[in-house]
């Protein structure tokens, strides 16, 4: 048996072993499916011919082009593997056994499943449709004296975005000494008034962890950074691993900065996917929840329908993430992806509901 049956994040090869289907469509995964950028993509290939060679574990190069563009300084930047690795420092060096976390009961699950592996206690805050559960993420803050706050923003699943103000006040409202962790993997999709910035961020005690797995489309390389006080980056650093994200990783990271037009074709896009699937979805009688990422969250009658519906597709080599978090068991997930992509997907969400059948969940 794999080391990694236990997994509660499988990847999608591990689903279709498990399944014996394949994937035609990867639409459960929220990767970006128009891909990188040809500058990233050359910027690879360069850089293979040196992956015999440790990288700068300081990642300078990196992090001083990062802060350029960020309007800070290269000592409030952080290079780590991905949000996931930076997630995993993030427990290490903040929580522990004894410590709380308080996170919402509906978002990205992975910070949870470091802290409890590490014997934090983590408090949740219940999934309510239409309202951001950022007061009720405080109140429980206080009255579990939390160490650490996790808010993803926008959120996995639900695909909503609060924005940098609503953010900010609850950095604010937290007990002192409480870190805020804000995860921003999909920041580049948010309207740009409405993001964060770094000096918002390094005035507080904030983390703010992006990558550039999803509109930089390079999730394969597995690279992200920590924005925060100095300070913070410091602490964040002892718990954090050396050597992490490679040589080959970081070319295209800095290639993928400059490719700008790309960057906003991804992004514009994107956009336009969301508007497709919304309406396109809308008139065959589902809801798709608002959102600001590379994907939609789709709602059906009852979560045997998505699950029935999550079936259908897969047997059809369209794999999509039917979500199993409480209060929105009835949704399923879909990766935006471009025009030709969603037409697939639409005559098969059309077919299904003309004719539904009964087919295994994944």
């Amino acid at each position: 048996m794999s080391p990694a049956a236990d997994n509660p994040f499988p990847s999608l090869e591990m689903t279709e072993r498990a399944t014996g289907l394949r994937a035609r469509e990867r639409l459960s995964t929220n990767e970006n499916e128009f891909g990188p950028s040809a500058e990233a993509v050359r910027a690879i290939a360069a850089a293979a011919g040196e992956a015999h060679r440790y990288p700068d574990c300081d990642h300078f190069a990196l992090r001083e082009r990062l802060a350029a563009r960020l309007r800070t300084g290269p000592d409030t930047v952080l290079v780590g593997s991905g949000v996931d690795g930076l997630l995993g420092a993030t427990v290490r060096a903040f929580l522990g056994p004894g410590r709380t976390a308080a996170a919402g009961a509906a978002t990205y699950p992975t910070f949870g499943y470091f802290a409890r592996a590490a014997g934090a206690g983590l408090r949740t805050v219940p999934y309510r449709p239409g309202a951001d559960g950022l007061e009720a993420l405080s109140r429980c803050a206080h009255e579990h004296r939390a160490e650490v706050v996790y808010l993803a923003d926008p959120d996995n699943p639900t695909g909503s975005s609060r924005g940098a103000a609503p953010a900010l006040a609850l950095a604010d409202a937290l007990p002192a000494g409480t870190l805020l962790v804000v995860d921003g993997a999909y920041a580049e999709y948010q309207d740009p008034a409405d993001r964060l910035t770094a000096r918002q961020v390094t005035s507080r005690r904030m983390l703010w962890l992006r990558t550039f797995s999803k509109a930089h489309a390079l999730a394969g390389l597995r690279i992200g950074y920590a924005i925060g006080a100095p300070e913070l980056l410091g602490a964040l650093a002892r718990g954090a691993e050396h050597y992490v994200v490679g040589r080959v990783a970081e070319a295209a990271a800095l290639a993928s900065l400059d490719a700008t037009a790309h960057l906003s074709h991804v992004i514009e896009a994107t956009a336009t996917g969301r508007a497709h699937y919304t309406a396109a979805l809308g008139r065959l009688g589902l809801t798709v929840l608002p959102g600001m990422t590379n994907f939609v969250t789709v709602r059906l009658a009852d979560r045997a329908t998505a699950g029935h519906l999550a079936g259908a597709l897969a047997a059809q080599g369209i794999f999509v993430r039917h979500l199993r978090v409480p209060g929105m068991t009835d949704c399923l997930r879909l990766t935006i992806g471009p025009a030709a992509q969603r037409a697939t997907v639409l005559d098969a969400v059309a077919r299904y509901l003309d004719h539904p059948v009964t087919v295994p969940a994944r």
